[in-house]
């Protein structure tokens, strides 16, 4: 009988220490699952709320924002909205006690960092007929079609004189009645409209950055000294174009320009023009892009004719009939004569390219169009040449060269046209989309009651 009672005794012991083990292993086991649970539940409460990024944004430039201050409610909304989420991920056993945002990457962060880098991602997917390679295909591999050294050692000696051929005039007075007229309303086409919008840089995200400046000309052709710096300026872009390729391939293919309509009902109808120049109205950044387009085309035109023979002997004839009375200044006057000559070959170039035509980067005696004995059939001239080289470049590439060394600012603008365009149909402050606000990945500290134990955790997601 007294060994039954020590059995008892030692069962009970063994039988309550394996209900303690199994109790602990359960609330071990039981805390576990909840963790998992919570953290599966987070994490698709996260994901949810990373599901509202700006449908607009996707489908109309392939980026994913998300706006960190929802309905207007401040940075307290995306959190409100995580805990909603968390709540009924989890159910009534669950208690949220606190949801705290931590670790937002802004779109703006960085110098735009994660916006460079989308757009990189989204490159390698665009179609890249206007890439780098094709430009510099299209240019021969020289961005330089004159340097400043060719410049610098134009024989200054006076030709012998020759003959002045029948109907040549001096070109410098049609630049003139160009400029009064205004080469960028001389040579646009009728049916271009321009949108009546006017921007507030200043309260976009570029903030009214100025970039590189933009490139003037003397169109007076009355100094050496001039066209020395004008007619070599505009090269050098080739490097610039190679370290940027992605942005610029995403330029041509997201944003459109006056003689390619890529995207519809946006604010601005001139929006690469605007990456450009940065002005707040689509005739303002068009009258300025044709200006540098005019001194790119300006200083490969020169080029041409210092190498063509013909050309040049016409322009000494020229020069002798002007400085009969002072014939030292023939050799400045026969370059002077030669810059502006260019000069309307250019303007002709502009005719062409802002109707949707190519031109070639360096000409050659075919493909040139203008006479110096028939300036005043300018337009005319420009209209009926069918002379098109289909490698040349159109109006496009000509604003990607623009461009390429203008990506610092250009970024900032891309998000400029982006927050414009997004903006254009919200009915309240509560639906604006601030770039300020626009984030890319953000993480959540949570902590989540179960049966009395605290729930401690972290998660960062991002796109």
């Amino acid at each position: 009988m007294g060994n039954r009672g020590y059995i008892t005794v030692f069962l009970t012991l063994m039988l309550s220490v394996i209900l303690i083990l199994a109790m602990t292993v359960y609330s071990f086991v039981s805390l576990s699952c909840a963790k998992g649970r919570t953290a599966t539940a987070l994490r698709s409460s996260m994901s949810g709320v990373r599901a509202e990024y700006s449908r607009y944004l996707f489908d109309h430039y392939h980026v994913l924002f998300l706006n960190q201050n929802p309905h207007g409610e401040g940075t307290g909304g995306l959190e409100a909205e995580v805990e909603e989420r968390l709540s009924e991920n989890l159910g009534e056993e669950y208690t949220v006690r606190e949801v705290t945002l931590t670790g937002v990457t802004r779109v703006l962060d960085n110098h735009g960092a994660e916006f460079r880098k989308q757009v990189t991602a989204v490159s390698q997917y665009l179609l890249a007929d206007k890439s780098v390679d094709t430009l510099r295909e299209k240019v021969n591999g020289d961005d330089e079609p004159i340097s400043k050294e060719e410049v610098d050692g134009l024989d200054m000696e006076r030709d012998e004189k020759s003959e002045k051929q029948e109907g040549d005039q001096d070109p410098r007075r049609y630049t003139k009645a160009c400029n009064k007229v205004g080469v960028a309303y001389f040579i646009l086409p009728e049916d271009v409209t321009f949108s009546t919008e006017t921007v507030d840089p200043t309260k976009l995200p570029s903030q009214g950055k100025s970039g590189m400046g933009l490139m003037t000309m003397d169109t007076s052709f009355s100094s050496m000294s001039s066209l020395r710096r004008d007619t070599t300026q505009s090269g050098g872009w080739l490097d610039s174009a190679s370290q940027e390729a992605a942005g610029l391939i995403y330029a041509a293919n997201c944003f459109n320009c006056l003689t390619d309509e890529v995207q519809e009902g946006t604010t601005l109808k001139l929006e690469m023009e605007y990456l450009i120049a940065g002005y707040p109205t689509d005739e303002e950044n068009y009258k300025k892009c044709v200006d540098q387009i005019l001194i790119i085309r300006t200083g490969c035109n020169f080029a041409h004719i210092l190498r063509d023979t013909s050309k040049m002997a016409r322009l000494s004839a020229l020069a002798w009939s002007i400085c009969w009375a002072f014939p030292p200044a023939q050799p400045v006057v026969k370059y002077l004569l030669a810059g502006a000559w260019a000069y309307l070959e250019s303007v002709a170039d502009l005719y062409r390219l802002v109707r949707g035509r190519k031109v070639p980067y360096m000409k050659n005696s075919e493909t040139w169009i203008t006479d110096i004995g028939s300036m005043g059939r300018l337009a005319e001239d420009a209209a009926a040449d069918d002379k098109e080289d289909e490698k040349g470049l159109d109006y496009e590439d000509y604003l990607l060269i623009l461009l390429a060394t203008r990506m610092d600012t250009g970024y900032y603008r891309m998000l400029d046209i982006m927050q414009l365009n997004v903006n254009q149909n919200v009915r309240s402050d509560a639906e604006y989309f601030d770039f300020s606000d626009a984030i890319t990945a953000f993480g959540m500290s949570v902590q989540v009651d179960y049966e009395g134990h605290d729930i401690l955790l972290q998660e960062e997601l991002g796109f």
